[in-house]
């Protein structure tokens, strides 16, 4: 399992992010091809991303939600 660190992912180019009420949402597709593993069972919420020059609307997890969701998966 990757270890994460929640300011490298805010930095890297290749995870769709939002931040929304001071907290940073990553895009949950995004998070399980970086992570290589499967992120469905992760609490998500639906919000509008800025994506190739269009909004789209996406599920979208914090980086603690994800946190939480990958230890359940373990256990």
């Amino acid at each position: 399992m990757k270890r994460l660190k929640e300011i490298l992912l805010i930095k890297d180019a290749t995870i769709n992010k939002v931040q929304f009420d001071k907290e940073w949402f990553f895009k949950l597709d995004d998070m399980a091809f970086h992570l290589k593993e499967d992120l469905s069972e992760v609490e998500f919420v639906h919000l509008p991303m800025l994506i190739d020059g269009e909004v789209e609307i996406v599920k979208c997890s914090s980086f603690e939600d994800i946190i939480r969701g990958r230890k359940e998966l373990l256990s």
